[in-house]
């Protein structure tokens, strides 16, 4: 029996010094600039694509969008012709930091805005993940409901034909 306390030390001891193992956090610098990319984005300012590669692939629901400018394009149409009044809020992010070296910040937030053709409140939630490489976003996967977008996108592609 005291074999068996002695062995059952040990192997919490070692597990306890088991540096091999993968690390969530929440107050680390990957983070905060996701965060700080939100505000930045709801703001109207994109300095924030520093932090993106230039050859970034962004694979938003079913469709991918391959490069920095390509993508901030898209983002800056939100501003520009889409929506008014946007807003991010109920924000949750974390950092991933797995034990082979791979690094992913997840996020989830609420996402609001006002249709500029429409005049239509839009609220929706979302999912994004950053996989990160040498300090840079290389990769971005995005999951939220288009429909809101596809009716404000539609309705202005309609005014534009008048």
């Amino acid at each position: 029996m005291k074999y068996l306390y002695t062995l059952l030390l040990c192997t919490v001891l070692i597990s306890c010094t088991n540096t091999n193992q993968s690390v969530i956090k929440t107050d680390d610098d990957l983070s905060a600039q996701i965060k700080l990319q939100y505000e930045n984005y709801a703001a109207n300012d994109f300095s924030f694509s520093e932090q993106y590669s230039e050859n970034v692939v962004a694979k938003i629901n079913n469709i991918v969008i391959e490069g920095k400018d390509d993508l901030m394009t898209g983002w800056k149409s939100h501003h520009e012709i889409l929506y008014s009044n946007i807003n991010i809020e109920d924000i949750y992010i974390h950092t991933n930091y797995f034990n082979d070296g791979r690094v992913w910040t997840n996020a989830w937030f609420t996402w609001s805005g006002v249709g500029q053709t429409t005049g239509e409140q839009y609220v929706n939630r979302g999912h994004f993940d950053y996989r990160w490489e040498n300090g840079k976003i290389v990769e971005l996967l995005a999951y939220f409901d288009e429909t809101q977008e596809n009716s404000e996108v539609a309705a202005y592609s309609a005014s534009l034909e008048k």
